[in-house]
């Protein structure tokens, strides 16, 4: 028999558990516990309980992972007026060397380690698990994975600040501003927003309680003061509700008949519940948005959430405002431009379910969602999804495996999927549904080939003949023209013409841009910049030479070539500032700008429909990186780019220049042929086991020292081809330097593990760990589980 006693229970053993037994009636029972249930199972004359911890007559011990890169757990005793609050996932507060830190709660045991000094816990903080059991179990599966120590996943999973205490603060409503019932002091109605024991010394705890009651204030858990703004209903910053204005309602547009079975389909997996994985391959302009927004309504008529990830923070924003005007439910968008404060924010009032819908850069994976219905991965094949540094993950792989674990519908949205994606789908292991036309029964644009070869261009800023005079029709027509270069800055390189001096990094052993506005030259991968000097500093000669062509020469060039235009530029560069990335946005898409010059930043998914030209300037850029996903980035961003035209009621016009117009990449990418790209590099990859027919796993070693990175990484290799009899079927490629061999300070080895099976390679990689060789004092050893940059 159990009796509850808040969130423990009073168990009573029961010898016959019959209602008309001598035992039941008479209370014959063994003896009493108090116990914390984790699960409860009633069988034919038994009750099993199953639970994580005595309470009584034992010492209560548990294991406390420190987001820190370190395996742990650590084993603490928790002190008896801690032990009702010790709970998984839980934040608590432990010595650690010298220091207090925070760390969290992966076990709860009535047993300790011998032979150890445990310490005591000095404080768990009385608020909700951080992680919810779901969440925890994502890490788990995450960390093993992708062998990271459990401490690098909670430190990357979790909001900076997460060991910071919120406060609780009142914000003033705008029914508390005009109701003439109300009567706040005048601090307050100024300021909107006061901490709310401020506000209970000035009116009392009462009148506070009644104001909440009756919507005159809200009350929120933040870290940081919240900036108001009651044009989106006095919700903080980036947390926004919908709109109750019928001007600012989306209407819903028909569904073509490719989208109707589309939704169809995914609502009938959302209906049956448990997990189910689409790929929505829909061609640029198909109208996969639309799929979306059906699907993530769906969902929350459901009462469940929905998580949308994009590749590109510009797109959150631009998403936000589409979500705001359809889905009847509150948006949240969360990516790293926010700052360390608002992160967190966002994260806890993601967790306190005021997030219907949340949408997110690729760490947005991590968010704690309860009751996840939809993952949604839109540009499921940009690589911006994996991220590169100490932890790495690919969010897209993420997706499937969170979708997974949480029983939800995953849906990756792509024109151009990754091969990984595509070759699981024609496997049946996640469903394809295609969109093969566009939303409006436009033909994709048609592409044209400028052979750079045979094109003189002005200045070598690739702005050749036949692309000036189609920029001129296109501008006379009164449509705009985006013009794509993967370079940025204004020359690439900086060279002296007397000794052949070239202007490098001296952290990344690259070339420096020459930044002319600024008048300085910077590295792109550390962001380490020097003034352009006037001599050379090996020789001291004047005959400097500035070569290369990156967007803002571009930029200049057609300011000199088309004066009566309005250029605009795209990129890292002109948009530092926070606020400069949606200013130039908002203004292209007002037809403020012309004619726009950009990045990769101009690729992402951005919907414009007075684009009637793109120009790729140079479409060999990435072809001949070495790394064998180059091919297949090259068809991704030359397609993507190419689908920015067209989005109106004409199919619009796409110029590729390049130098080598024969080759197969730049024929399939002009003809928008993504399946016969597909069978063409999949030959190659299959014969030589690469992804997705093989699995690899990159080691890489970083150190200031370049020889002791050397030492280490060819000790790796000594000891891999040792393991390797164990695994024959593994091939090992190095220890070589990367091809980045310096990159911020420190230089780099790597080691590439190959096999056509994904337990060989990783098995061979868990011996080296084990065994301690990837372990030095003094380097970094990354271990990239399904690398996706090779550089």
């Amino acid at each position: 028999m159990l009796f509850a006693i808040g969130g423990y229970f009073i168990y009573f053993p029961i010898i016959d558990s019959s209602p008309d037994s001598q035992s039941f009636q008479g209370g014959c029972y063994s003896s009493i516990a108090l116990v914390h249930v984790v699960s409860l199972k009633i069988i034919p004359d038994t009750i099993v309980v199953e639970v994580n911890r005595w309470m009584a007559n034992s010492e209560l011990y548990i294991d406390v992972l420190i987001p820190l890169p370190l395996d742990g757990p650590f084993t603490y005793r928790v002190p008896e007026e801690l032990k009702v609050r010790a709970d998984v996932g839980r934040r608590v507060l432990v010595p650690f060397g010298k220091k207090i830190r925070a760390g969290f709660i992966a076990a709860v045991s009535d047993s300790a380690p011998q032979d150890h000094e445990i310490k005591d816990v000095l404080d768990i903080p009385d608020e909700p698990p951080y992680v919810s059991p779901p969440l925890w179990s994502f890490l788990s599966w995450m960390a093993e994975y992708y062998m990271l120590p459990w401490g690098l996943v909670l430190r990357t999973a979790l909001p900076p600040g997460s060991d910071r205490k919120s406060k609780s603060w009142a914000i003033i409503t705008r029914e508390g501003l005009t109701s003439e019932e109300c009567s706040f002091p005048a601090s307050f109605v100024k300021a909107r927003v006061m901490l709310r024991k401020d506000l209970e010394g000035l009116i009392g705890p009462a009148q506070v309680e009644q104001a909440v009651s009756r919507g005159w204030i809200n009350l929120e858990e933040r870290i940081a003061r919240p900036r108001i703004s009651l044009k989106r209903k006095e919700i903080p910053e980036l947390l926004y509700g919908r709109s109750e204005n019928p001007k600012d309602r989306e209407s819903i547009p028909t569904l073509t008949g490719d989208q109707a079975v589309a939704v169809e389909q995914m609502k009938t997996a959302i209906v049956a519940g448990g997990f189910h994985a689409f790929l929505l391959f829909g061609v640029t302009g198909s109208g996969k948005t639309e799929v979306y927004l059906r699907l993530i309504q769906e969902v929350i008529d459901r009462k469940k959430k929905a998580l949308v990830l994009v590749p590109e923070i510009a797109l959150t924003p631009q998403l936000a405002r589409r979500f705001l005007r359809r889905v009847q439910g509150k948006v949240g968008i969360f990516h790293s431009g926010l700052t360390p404060s608002q992160r967190l924010d966002e994260w806890r009032r993601v967790k306190a379910g005021k997030v219907d819908v949340a949408i997110a850069a690729r760490s947005g994976i991590f968010l704690p969602m309860d009751d996840l219905g939809l993952i949604i991965v839109d540009e499921e094949h940009d690589p911006s999804y994996k991220q590169e540094d100490s932890c790495p993950y690919n969010a897209r792989d993420m997706a499937l495996a969170r979708g997974k674990l949480e029983s939800a519908c995953v849906v990756l949205g792509s024109a151009t999927p990754s091969f990984e994606s595509f070759l699981n789908a024609r496997h049946g292991k996640i469903t394809r549904i295609e969109l093969p036309v566009r939303y409006h029964g436009g033909a994709l644009p048609q592409v044209e080939l400028v052979d750079l070869r045979e094109s003189k261009s002005i200045k070598k800023a690739f702005l050749t003949p036949t692309l000036l005079e189609s920029i001129r029709q296109t501008l006379e027509q009164g449509e705009q023209v985006v013009l794509f270069l993967n370079r940025r800055g204004f020359d690439t390189f900086a060279q002296c013409n007397s000794c052949g001096h070239v202007f490098k990094c001296p952290n990344c052993d690259i070339s420096l841009t020459h930044h002319k506005r600024a008048r300085d030259l910077r590295c792109h991968l550390c962001g380490f910049s020097r003034a352009a000097p006037p001599l050379c500093p090996q020789c001291a000669g004047e005959k400097l030479f500035f070569g290369g062509v990156g967007t803002q020469k571009v930029e200049e060039e057609l300011q000199t070539v088309f004066p009566e235009a309005r250029t605009g530029r795209l990129d890292r560069d002109s948009t530092r500032k926070r606020e400069e990335l949606g200013r130039i946005l908002d203004r292209f898409r007002k037809r403020e700008i012309d004619i726009l010059v950009g990045t990769q930043m101009i690729v992402k998914g951005h919907d414009f429909p007075g684009i009637g030209l793109v120009g790729v300037l140079c479409g060999d850029t990435s072809l001949h990186f070495p790394d064998f996903r180059a091919a297949e980035r090259t068809f991704q961003i030359l397609a993507q780019v190419a689908g920015r035209t067209g989005r109106g009621s004409d199919s619009g016009r796409v110029l590729l220049q390049t130098y080598d117009p024969e080759h197969e990449v730049i024929r399939f990418a002009a003809s928008h042929e993504y399946t016969g790209f597909f069978e063409y590099d999949a030959q190659m990859r299959q014969e030589l086991y690469y992804p997705p027919f093989g699995h690899l796993i990159l080691i890489r070693v970083e150190g200031n020292s370049e020889k002791r990175v050397e030492n280490k990484a060819l000790e790796i290799g000594r000891a891999a081809r040792m393991v390797k009899q164990e695994f024959p079927a593994v091939s090992i490629l190095g220890p070589a330097p990367s091809p980045r061999k310096k990159m911020v300070g420190r230089f780099r080895w790597q080691l590439l593990f190959k096999s056509a099976n994904r337990s060989d390679v990783r098995g061979l990689v868990k011996q080296l760990k084990s065994g301690d060789h990837l372990q030095s004092r003094g380097l970094k050893i990354v271990i990239d589980v399904d690398p996706v940059d090779l550089m």
